[in-house]
């Protein structure tokens, strides 16, 4: 009798360990999916989801055309398999920016660095005028498998408010970009290179750029 009772505790010890490993496992895989989210979507339908997720923190509300895409960004269209951008009307003094692409692969660090030279003229722009540079400092490059996205986005803080401030609210709304980003692919890196004000304004976004894939800011 005793030993059909061990037997029989055994048995059960052993049937509650398996349980446990197989649920370890399929936590695992559930978050394995959450880390490696599959996305399928369209930059317009990433687009209109973070305006819809960001209320007031987006701040676009006029659409760019192709030839912004190709003559300002400089990007080689021929490689860009879909995309949406948006900028503020009053781009002067908002420098509010949306631009998502979904890329052709093997093109994806190329259209980022082409990203990163157009933010780099915001930039300068800003410094030089001090137009919401704050909002600017914290511009967000997202790159997700072949998906890249530059988003200069924030509601409009209080200009009058001291620079601790100014870059608090600033950064503040800028998480919501990560959140509402995250929400989509799972993760939001930034990769965004910030260049040091060296008090020169003098960037020029119609020099040629060399070194990537053979594009010129000023299109094609």
């Amino acid at each position: 009798m005793k030993r059909i009772l061990t037997f029989a505790l055994a048995m059960v010890m052993v049937f509650s360990l398996a349980a446990c490993g197989s649920k370890t496992d399929d936590n695992k895989k559930d978050n394995n999916k959450k880390n490696n989210t599959e996305v399928a979507m369209t930059a317009q339908e990433i687009m209109t989801g973070l305006k819809e997720k960001l209320g007031e923190s987006f701040d676009c509300d006029t659409t760019e055309d192709e030839s912004r895409m190709s003559g300002y960004w400089g990007l080689d269209m021929s490689k860009v398999e879909d995309w949406a951008a948006m900028s503020n009307s009053n781009s002067s003094l908002n420098p509010s920016t949306a631009v998502i692409v979904k890329v052709k692969d093997g093109y994806a660090q190329d259209a980022a660095a082409l990203l990163q030279r157009g933010y780099e003229q915001t930039l300068s722009y800003s410094r030089m005028y001090n137009m919401d540079l704050q909002k600017v400092l914290q511009a967000r490059l997202f790159v997700n498998g072949n998906y890249v996205a530059l988003l200069i986005l924030g509601a409009e803080g209080d200009w009058e408010a001291s620079d601790e401030e100014q870059a608090k609210f600033a950064a503040e709304e800028a998480d919501k970009v990560d959140s509402a980003w995250s929400g989509i692919f799972g993760s939001a890196e930034n990769s965004i290179t910030i260049p040091e004000d060296d008090g020169s304004s003098g960037f020029n976004m119609n020099e040629d750029i060399e070194g990537i894939d053979g594009a010129s800011v000023l299109g094609g």
